[in-house]
């Protein structure tokens, strides 16, 4: 029953998060006139960056802007949603678990599937009437032995991450392109689980949005918050996922590809993890989706493990 109550849960999410990501119904809900046939034409009018370039991250964030003007209460996509039926991972983290599994550790299987849901909801725009906004996100990866019916399907594996951010519009150029946002935010992350298996850790981080054309790169350090040495579940958590990612995502036509790294920057015992990202239109507005992951820290209780994992699937909101 726990399956197929998150099996709903996740087709209202994701159903929610592609419903708002499509700006039609929300222009039709306006009820002046006026604005509603300005709303379509916005739609309808190549939007662009401060340098006067088409821009599918501009598009995007002034899309989020306009949306979430329409009502008190509006929900965006944040990340990517998607989820993945397939996916098959080379080798399975089995130590945590073998509290939990005992002599039937062996009987998880390598292929489950992979979901991810992703939403924010503005809470103060335009603050100073700047181009400054504060957010709340909300990321949910799940980890579903959706075939293992030996075990009645249990999910793995699911991580929550709420937090908090403050984006701040600038001008400034970075590396050759333009940094078009500074985001600063508070971000927590944790399994909900119990000991043996239980992990989590609080961060501060930088995002820096960089833009130039259809290339899109985020350039995120992030700060870890020490904790009680006697409760934290992960102590040497930075030393797998280091101290920040790094972002690359291009757009040629409707195809998007996407890669993000992390690195310790340790000389010895050096760890590098890297996700590949491909999303290709589908009929009817969703997207297909191949993820290639090799590294650490897919899902916080394989922060110390490197784990290999290849899947496909279906995408309903991309990243821009």
């Amino acid at each position: 029953m726990r399956s197929v109550g998150a099996v709903v849960i996740l087709i209202f999410m994701v159903t929610t998060s592609y419903c708002i990501a499509k700006d039609e119904p929300l222009c039709a809900s306006i009820d002046d006139a006026a604005e509603r046939l300005e709303c379509y034409d916005q739609q309808l009018t190549p939007l662009v960056t401060r340098d006067d370039i088409a821009s599918p991250l501009r598009t995007r964030i002034d899309s989020e802007k306009k949306v979430s003007k329409i009502g008190d209460f509006v929900i965006v996509p944040h990340r990517a949603n998607y989820i993945m039926p397939a996916t098959y991972m080379a080798s399975f983290n089995s130590e945590p678990f073998r509290d939990v599994y005992g002599d039937k550790i062996d009987e998880i299987q390598n292929v489950e599937a992979k979901f991810q849901i992703s939403f924010k909801v503005p809470l103060w725009l335009d603050i100073a009437d700047k181009d400054i906004g504060l957010w709340f996100g909300y990321t949910q990866l799940s980890l579903w032995q959706l075939y293992n019916s030996q075990f009645s399907s249990p999910f793995r594996e699911t991580n929550y991450e709420p937090e908090i951010a403050l984006a701040i519009g600038s001008d400034f150029k970075l590396l050759g392109m333009n940094n078009s946002y500074i985001v600063l935010g508070l971000d927590h992350q944790s399994n909900g689980q119990s000991e043996p298996l239980s992990r989590s850790w609080n961060r501060l981080y930088l995002n820096f949005v960089l833009e130039r054309n259809n290339l899109v790169m985020f350039l995120k350090p992030w700060y870890r918050i020490p904790e009680d040495p006697d409760d934290d579940d992960n102590p040497d958590i930075d030393k797998y996922l280091g101290y920040g990612e790094l972002s690359f995502f291009y757009k040629n036509e409707r195809r998007i590809w996407g890669m993000r790294l992390w690195n310790n920057f340790r000389t010895s015992d050096n760890h590098m993890s890297v996700q590949l990202d491909w999303s290709v239109p589908l009929a009817s507005g969703f997207k297909g989706y191949i993820q290639y992951f090799n590294g650490y820290g897919e899902t916080l209780v394989d922060y110390n493990y490197r784990s290999k994992r290849i899947g496909l699937g279906i995408m309903l909101t991309d990243w821009f």
